[in-house]
């Protein structure tokens, strides 16, 4: 390291002098060994545990539910599908208070307390005997899986990874669907043998055994917290694509490609909420058996698992922007195959490319946020753009359950859905960045004129 002169040491001040100690403490981190582990790999290991328990367990095995919750408490699908409209509200409204949270205090603590409020909440939707008291239930559950999954863990991981950020995504986000595979076929089987309240109670007492102590011992928001920098290839760009970079939240609000985000998380929530809770009851409604209808979610469960490790790598080598459009249009073609699911087949090829399809957009639009919006204000922007998935989410289910009540059908819809996703897929192409990241040297110029 370079020894520094009395005069440079008194010249440097405000902004610059910020900048000369980042340089020396980055210097003196090259120079130290390094660990034979990259800390990044146990956070992306915490984030899949986290993803698998609140995200796959809680919110992806919802679909095994929902036949058994409405004919045990003699509710239409469309009155219980308004639980998950509810559950929409609490993201919506808590989403981007959760990502500015997030911003200011750290992903740590704010994770912690949404998973307690998941797990409490479970347990008492066990108890539940009126269906205002499951819409209060799933209100407070929506708000705590944004505190605790998608919003921290795409902030968490965007942090440690500048290089092969879609492939770590990815491996953390396969989370959810494993969580759903699996837990669908352990809910399945305590719904049958013990029912469906039981079912609540084992599934809250294990987040609260389990996640919250990774949390608070595992999750560390950046990498400087650890005296580590971030995951980067000798070969990327030193100064692009850092927390340092981004617009605000008012400006991204007059950008074009934040509302083409905005736009397509709405439309594949839609699609996604409306088809994925309402397929296992379609099924059964077409002749197949509980286990038959459940087996297929969970193939989707496990095939999402092989979209989340494909997409990742997809985004990273030919951008984010290609790979969610291939991803709407699988969507699509799916949907269609679903709709006319005549034999057991077909429903299994339905399970696999929707399955697959499904695993991009977990993966991808904290990427197109990332990349396009940057990482500076990446909570509260990302926080606000979910609100347009869970309003998504929420409007999707609802209106094919209350559809199927008046008609007694969900072809039509399906129909719909096709649509949208062909239209979302063209919108995806659209998408241009917002403006390339300064580099370190134009950074400075400002405070330079300042002086």
């Amino acid at each position: 390291m370079r020894p520094k002169s009395a005069s440079t040491s008194s010249a440097s001040t405000g902004p610059e002098k910020k900048q000369q100690n980042d340089r020396e403490r980055d210097e003196s981190m090259k120079a130290a060994p390094a660990s034979k582990i990259y800390y990044g790999y146990y956070i992306v290991g915490a984030c899949f545990i986290v993803l698998f328990l609140l995200w796959g367990m809680v919110l992806n095995t919802f679909p095994i539910f929902f036949k058994p919750i409405a004919e045990s408490m003699k509710w239409s699908r469309g009155d219980l599908a308004l639980a998950l409209l509810m559950g929409a509200i609490g993201t919506t409204l808590s989403a981007p208070v959760a990502g500015k949270m997030i911003d200011r205090f750290g992903a740590r603590p704010i994770m912690a307390f949404g998973a307690a409020v998941i797990g409490v909440g479970l347990l008492a939707g066990s108890r539940i005997q009126h269906l205002w008291q499951l819409y209060i239930i799933f209100a407070l559950i929506g708000g705590g899986l944004m505190c605790a999954t998608i919003i921290p863990c795409s902030f968490i991981i965007s942090n440690w990874f500048v290089s092969r950020r879609g492939t770590a995504m990815g491996f953390a986000f396969v989370g959810t669907s494993v969580g759903g595979m699996l837990m669908s076929w352990v809910a399945n089987w305590i719904i049958l043998n013990y029912g469906w309240r039981t079912a609540f109670v084992w599934s809250g007492a294990t987040i609260l055994l389990i996640v919250i102590p990774v949390v608070l011992f595992l999750i560390r928001t950046r990498p400087s917290e650890v005296g580590l920098e971030p995951y980067r290839d000798p070969s990327a760009d030193p100064t692009g694509n850092d927390e340092n970079w981004g617009v605000g939240v008012k400006e991204a609000f007059s950008l074009k490609i934040f509302w083409q985000i905005a736009a397509i998380m709405l439309l594949i929530g839609l699609v996604t909420g409306g088809l994925g809770n309402h397929s296992v009851a379609y099924l059964t409604d077409q002749g197949y058996s509980p286990s038959s209808a459940a087996l297929s979610w969970s193939i989707v469960m496990g095939v999402m698992i092989l979209g989340k490790l494909a997409f990742g790598p997809i985004a990273d080598r030919w951008g984010a922007k290609y790979a969610m459009a291939i991803a709407c249009f699988l969507l699509s073609i799916s949907i269609v195959l679903l709709a006319f699911a005549q034999f057991y087949a077909v429903v299994i090829a339905f399970a696999v490319l929707y399955g697959f399809a499904c695993g991009a957009p977990l993966v991808i639009n904290p990427m197109l946020t990332a990349e396009g919006l940057g990482m500076k204000n990446f909570g509260a922007i990302f926080g606000v753009l979910n609100i347009m998935a869970n309003l998504g989410g929420a409007a999707g289910p609802v209106g094919a359950g209350y559809f199927f009540d008046v008609f007694e059908t969900y072809r039509p819809v399906f129909y719909f859905f096709t649509l949208l996703m062909v239209g979302a897929a063209f919108l995806a192409l659209s998408i241009t960045r917002a403006r390339q990241p300064l580099s370190g040297i134009e950074r400075i110029q400002p405070a330079k004129a300042a002086e």
